[in-house]
């Protein structure tokens, strides 16, 4: 099982709207393979259902034309009421949620949206300063989600089999 997975959405030749690949990027410097899966991709396509079944959480990571240029925004997120009945290819994390349980019947225990307020989408790959300064307080939401999953995942009855190489152990 994916302890994280995050999903980083947006198209790097639309100016805010490549946030997704810039954070993704960023993440994956962070954060070890064994603590997250990062996965950029231009949208949120009816393909990443299946890694969403196998993750312990999920955070997509989106740029927003409807918030404010450089607003951080948090949603916890949960399943779709129901499948709408046109799936096309691009989907909202709702709607990937529902179809994770529908395909596989399985959704994460914790799913949240993370999106920041982009201010140009014209053609060009530079981010706006305002997309650029909201970067350090995504890292830091994206920290705290994956660090509260991991404390919530060890304390679960039966969670130090999820320990598979003891070198990662320190002795004292």
């Amino acid at each position: 099982m994916t302890p994280a997975l995050i999903l980083a959405c947006g198209n790097p030749l639309r100016g805010d709207d490549g946030l997704g690949g810039w954070m993704a990027a960023q993440v994956q410097e962070k954060f070890t393979r064994s603590q997250v899966e990062v996965v950029a991709s231009q949208q949120f396509t009816p393909e990443l259902a299946e890694p969403i079944s196998t993750a312990d959480t999920v955070i997509f990571l989106d740029c927003s034309a409807k918030e404010e240029p450089g607003k951080v925004s948090l949603q916890a997120m949960a399943p779709a009421e129901k499948l709408p009945r046109l799936i096309s290819h691009h989907m909202h994390p709702a709607t990937l949620l529902r179809l994770s349980q529908e395909l596989y019947g399985r959704i994460p225990r914790h799913a949240y949206l993370i999106t920041v307020g982009g201010k140009s989408f014209k053609m060009g790959s530079q981010l706006s300063d305002a997309v650029r300064d909201a970067g350090p307080a995504v890292l830091t939401l994206v920290d705290e989600i994956v660090q509260g999953a991991n404390t919530l995942r060890w304390n679960l009855p039966g969670s130090e089999q999820l320990l598979v190489d003891e070198s990662e152990l320190t002795t004292v």
